[in-house]
């Protein structure tokens, strides 16, 4: 992309909503307003949804265009530009939408975000809320080889480059709570859930899918999770940017998987030093219900849980639900 089609892009996508008058435009980039009129002609042909009136200007009629161009922006400030967004209005789920196109063949590190999510879900096949213009939904496609061993850990990487990212744009205090829920260090609430699936062959990884929603602006919940949810809003981030944390967590993530790549266990005494469920006693929920107190993750990722026997016992995500006994966390 030219440098002009770059900066025209962002100035529609600050914009947002609103128009973005064509003398104004032409002064940012240094031209006459005929040529911003022949460049939004280039750009409209090219697919671009952009409105003109006659005495507004000009503006982005597309929420998701929006959302992508300012994600893509803000990559591409960083020097990262491994990915290839897609951005939908509303989907059923943006999990659903990446494994259709994986099966299609869809390239690795494809991102799909979705502004409004109909069917989002978490794990143990919890519904995800998701209201309209209120969090962050999203899934990334992997196509990297992974041992079938090690992709348990995806997951738990992928809530490290989270925790990064909120750290950088807002310093948030958050915690990881095993495996992968962002959680409120003031509070325990939970701000952000993961959820990841896997395809393999010849116990290989053929491709892997990250889901992520994240409760951004949202202050009002439904009755069973008002003491168990928050917000970025509701943590005193005043206008936090869903685009914005998009491309911070990508930017995170893709440092910690190409690492990862090379030492799957790398990133592992970071996660440990940002795991809140460490060192809390907890609840095994399972076939019965089992107190322990977690003493460590080990290097596949699973819970160490020492039980009141003075037994220990590896614990993996996809077997029981951690829970606090005096909270959330």
């Amino acid at each position: 992309m030219t440098d002009w089609k770059t900066e025209m892009l962002e100035a529609l996508a600050e914009a947002g909503e609103g128009y973005l008058n064509g003398a104004r435009l032409a002064r940012r980039l240094g031209c006459t307003r005929s040529a911003i009129w022949k460049r939004m002609g280039v750009l409209r042909a090219e697919g671009y949804p952009i409105a003109a009136h006659p005495n507004l200007g000009y503006r982005l009629n597309s929420g998701a265009e929006f959302f992508r161009i300012k994600a893509e922006a803000a990559l591409l400030e960083r020097s990262e530009n491994s990915f290839e967004i897609h951005v939908a209005d509303v989907a059923d789920s943006t999990n659903k939408s990446a494994k259709e196109a994986a099966e299609a063949g869809a390239p690795d590190r494809s991102v799909f975000v979705a502004l409004y999510q109909r069917e989002g879900r978490g794990r143990r096949g919890r519904t995800w809320i998701s209201e309209p213009g209120e969090g962050l939904c999203f899934s990334v496609l992997l196509r990297q080889s992974v041992v079938a061993e090690a992709t348990g850990m995806l997951s738990l990487l992928f809530g490290l480059g989270v925790s990064r990212a909120i750290d950088e744009l807002y310093a948030v205090p958050v915690g990881i709570k095993w495996p992968n829920d962002i959680v409120s260090l003031v509070n325990g609430r939970k701000l952000c859930g993961i959820l990841s699936e896997t395809s393999f062959e010849d116990n290989r990884l053929s491709y892997a899918i990250i889901g992520c929603g994240m409760n951004v602006t949202g202050e009002s919940f439904p009755a069973e999770l008002r003491e168990t949810a928050t917000s970025l809003r509701m943590e005193g981030v005043a206008e936090p940017s869903a685009p914005l944390i998009l491309a911070s967590v990508l930017r995170h993530f893709s440092r910690i998987y190409t690492e990862f790549l090379d030492n799957a266990v790398k990133f592992l005494d970071e996660y440990r030093n940002n795991c809140v469920t460490l060192g809390r006693e907890v609840i095994i929920v399972g076939s019965e219900e089992r107190i322990g107190t977690a003493l460590g993750v080990n290097d596949k990722g699973e819970l160490i849980v020492r039980l009141a026997d003075g037994t220990d016992r590896n614990v993996t995500a996809g077997e029981v639900s951690i829970r606090g006994l005096n909270g959330y966390i």
